[in-house]
């Protein structure tokens, strides 16, 4: 095995690569504390979630190997030997805040708000700067998703403070 001088590139993909092999083995870990019923067969309620874990810590491990040997990936619509350009941490920074602002508003201000400023957040990362119009698809997408998540589907979204409105 030749190891290389890892490029700034390489960097991003070592990390990538250790995060799923850390994550094959938290997987194999949290299910090893999976408590198992009496009786159960040789196909236990554990086994799935094993295969998971080997098989995600092996591609894991062996994207190591590749990155320390100088094998990167080749981003989609580039050619090999195109320079390499870093991400856009500004635009991952607006996006996972508009992910984390969803999660935090969904039981406080319930699904339609926090999908409305989720989806909102999500144009203006990508660059959109049509603030109203934006807002307004924004508002009405995460209307219609409500109505046919709980009407159409009968599945119970939060809604926040707009209880007494929508009747629950």
């Amino acid at each position: 095995m030749i190891l290389q001088k890892i490029s700034k590139q390489g960097r991003g993909e070592l990390a990538f690569a250790g995060s799923l092999f850390l994550l094959g083995i938290f997987v194999a870990w949290d299910t090893s504390r999976m408590d198992i019923p009496q009786g159960s067969s040789i196909v236990s309620p554990q086994t799935f979630p094993y295969m998971v874990a080997f098989f995600t810590s092996l591609v894991g491990a062996g994207l190591i190997i590749e990155v320390l040997r100088g094998r990167y990936a080749t981003p989609d619509g580039d050619e090999p030997g195109d320079p390499f350009v870093p991400a856009n941490l500004k635009t991952m920074a607006i996006l996972a805040t508009a992910i984390a602002l969803h999660v935090i508003l969904l039981d406080i201000a319930g699904y339609i708000v926090a999908a409305t400023i989720c989806f909102w957040g999500v144009a203006y990362a990508f660059g959109s700067r049509k603030y109203l119009k934006d807002f307004g698809i924004s508002l009405i997408f995460a209307g219609v998703v409500y109505l046919a998540f709980t009407k159409g589907l009968n599945i119970n979204l939060p809604v926040g403070f707009f209880e007494g409105i929508l009747g629950k």
